[in-house]
């Protein structure tokens, strides 16, 4: 597996790829680590700032120092490169060269963006780059992913191999899933719960649950607080580009007051 750690350097990025670490713990993976110069937590540009490239570089160097002796696989190897496009053109770009399976970002805190759950650099890779993305929020605790929750809703492009990803001998062992499936009412005739199970039953040795919840209800605070207690992470269809807008993003900036703690793995492929 190839994966491609996007980092600035931060505390929310460190986690992220500590996190990537512990969750591909039994995974043969390449990792590359992409430092790009306008990519901050703060989102300020640095350009022109002398010995920028080399001081990148180095803080990449010992990035990977750090990664190479925390990981007990041996088949885990690393590489750093550093890049002065921008986030978008540099992301698309790596994973391309690189055949990158996954892409593994830091999530910021609410309060440092406007309307979205995973902060604006991590909500704009997802949007504009068709590869799979695990976002990690910071101070987001390794945990083994055992409760897995899959929003879906009739929109949803349930086509076959979505899960693939998560066929990765030792990714996901004696885990449980859960599909809130978002309906314009319960018990709707619009429902994809046999499409959803079909879907699921590619997924080896889960148990699976199918529950509808109102789209109306998705936006009351309550909910993710009651998602953040029951699951270990979220898994979203990037085809289901319905479910990807009302849960991370909204006008109404629901999430701006509340804290997201769970890992979100966007599936494009």
């Amino acid at each position: 597996m190839n994966v491609l750690i996007l980092t600035d350097f931060s505390e929310v990025a460190e986690n992220a790829g500590n996190y990537a670490l512990q969750f591909l713990k039994e995974v043969p993976v390449n990792f590359y680590l992409l430092n790009i110069e306008l990519f901050n937590s703060g989102g300020r540009a640095q350009v022109g700032v002398t010995g920028g490239k080399e001081l990148a570089l180095e803080k990449l160097k010992t990035r990977v120092e750090e990664l190479q002796k925390s990981t007990t696989n041996k088949e885990h190897n690393f590489a750093f490169f550093y890049s002065e496009n921008n986030l978008v053109d540099a992301t698309r770009k790596f994973a391309e060269e690189k055949k990158v399976d996954l892409i593994v970002m830091g999530a910021v805190r609410s309060s440092c963006s406007e309307n979205t759950m995973l902060g604006n650099h991590t909500y704009e890779i997802i949007k504009k780059v068709k590869c799979n993305l695990l976002a990690v929020p910071e101070n987001s605790q390794y945990k083994e992913p055992e409760k897995i929750l899959i929003p879906i809703d009739r929109t949803a492009s349930l086509d076959g191999g979505m899960f693939r990803f998560l066929d990765h001998p030792g990714m996901v062992k004696n885990a449980s899933v859960s599909v809130m499936e978002i309906v314009d009412s319960l018990n709707s005739s619009n429902s994809v719960l046999e499409p959803g199970k079909g879907l699921l039953s590619q997924l080896n040795n889960v148990c699976v649950e199918v529950v509808q919840v109102k789209n109306s209800d998705i936006y009351k605070k309550d909910l993710l607080k009651k998602m953040q207690k029951k699951f270990d992470i979220i898994v979203i269809l990037g085809k289901n580009i319905r479910v990807c807008d009302l849960l991370l993003h909204t006008e109404q900036g629901i999430y701006t007051s509340i804290s997201n703690k769970l890992p979100i793995l966007m599936l494009h492929k």
